[in-house]
């Protein structure tokens, strides 16, 4: 989500400067410190509301998280669902019980001011027919695939998250503790773990212009093939939202602006606001869009066996630079404290009866997939 909200505020940056010269953040004292808003009042599940606030100008791009704001969902029905952001600006509400036949707007107070929204339009989303993938340009190219019968969406937002399984280059049979190496509990997982990611681009489409409301073979994201993520297994999982007509625009006005930062525009972009109001000083600049609904979602899983068998290079080959090297018994602890783990123990005996000792190590990150990622294996993983 954080992603996304810098990807805002560079759209909303983009409208506010010259149009004349290459992107340079210019930021007036007005548009210092404004509220941040992201959010889906999402119905049938967990809802997330991120606040920020605009930083300086030497940090743009480092949103300031802004915590300890009243957060509340009100009906126009009579329900009312109270939270508080937390020290990262971020605010859960059970939305599990909202129903689509009752609007909800979002209200927020802090510093002293109060912001709300209009009642929102509840958007149902379909499901998702299918995710697929081609081999396209030395990667795998995925798309998302959806249609509602009833005419009723014509306006789509994706995000994603995607993880992958990470290997140890070397399984590691000792460990240094208490200053001793001892044998490592081999019931802790250092060997394979799982990383994750979530969408920061903008994925937005539209059947507005089209007989039916369906899209086919809309791309969402590109994984190369020497990626780390699909050395092993990779997944992704895929969430659609309905949108109205202007919150789609609000998107479609933020990925056009950030597409053009660091190039020279051909006109000025109008001002990107939301729809929040600071109902404590209507000229007060609020920056986001807050939306409801109904949201759907797909998993697909893509192996290493689904790159192509033949005629392929390097470019579809994953490679880390981890080569394991000797340290002798008197070295160990320099390069303990240069951040390499040992692989193992490797003892011979002597001509004077005694015991020669060295070890096999190599860099902590690639011994350790702790590092790079959870040692807890998803609930969805495949065995």
């Amino acid at each position: 989500m954080k992603k996304t909200l810098i990807l805002v505020l560079s759209g909303f940056f983009a409208a506010v400067c010259s149009c004349k010269d290459p992107f340079v953040p210019n930021v007036e004292a007005k548009y210092k410190n404004l509220l941040v808003t992201e959010g889906f009042i999402q119905i049938g599940g967990i809802t997330t509301i991120q606040l920020s606030r605009t930083g300086d100008l030497k940090d743009w791009q480092s949103l300031i998280p802004e915590k300890n704001a009243e957060v509340v969902i009100e009906g126009d029905k009579g329900t009312i669902l109270n939270g508080r952001s937390d020290v990262n600006g971020s605010c859960e509400l059970a939305t599990q019980n909202l129903s689509l036949t009752e609007r909800y707007r979002l209200k927020i107070v802090t510093g002293g001011k109060t912001y709300l929204t209009g009642y929102l339009e509840n958007k149902k989303s379909p499901e998702i027919d299918n995710i697929n993938f081609r081999i396209e340009n030395n990667g795998f190219r995925i798309y998302v695939n959806t249609h509602d019968n009833s005419n009723q969406t014509r306006y789509y937002n994706w995000n994603f998250t995607e993880t992958w399984e990470i290997h140890s280059a070397f399984p590691s049979a000792f460990e240094y503790k208490n200053g001793q190496v001892v044998p490592r509990d081999q019931n802790i997982n250092i060997e394979y773990c799982w990383a994750s990611n979530n969408s920061s681009a903008i994925l937005i489409g539209s059947s507005e212009r089209l007989s039916e409301d369906k899209l086919t073979m809309v791309p969402i994201n590109h994984v190369l093939g020497n990626s780390d993520k699909v050395a092993y297994m990779y997944s992704i999982l895929v969430r659609q939202y309905g949108l109205t007509r202007d919150a789609y625009q609000y998107l479609e006005n933020i990925k056009k602006n950030t597409e053009q930062i660091g190039t020279i525009f051909d006109a000025l972009p109008s001002e990107l606001g939301g729809n929040i109001t600071c109902i404590s000083d209507p000229e007060e600049q609020v920056i986001g869009w807050v939306s409801a609904g109904t949201t759907t979602q797909k998993r697909i899983f893509i192996s290493y066996k689904d790159k192509p068998k033949t005629g392929v290079g390097i470019e579809w080959m994953y490679s880390r630079q981890c080569e394991p090297f000797t340290s002798s018994r008197d070295s160990l602890i320099y390069y303990l404290n240069a951040r390499n783990l040992i692989i193992s123990e490797n003892r011979r005996p002597v001509d004077n009866g005694g015991i020669f000792i060295n070890y096999t190590m190599g860099r902590e990150d690639c011994i350790d997939c702790r590092l790079r990622g959870s040692n807890i294996k998803p609930a969805y993983w495949p065995d």
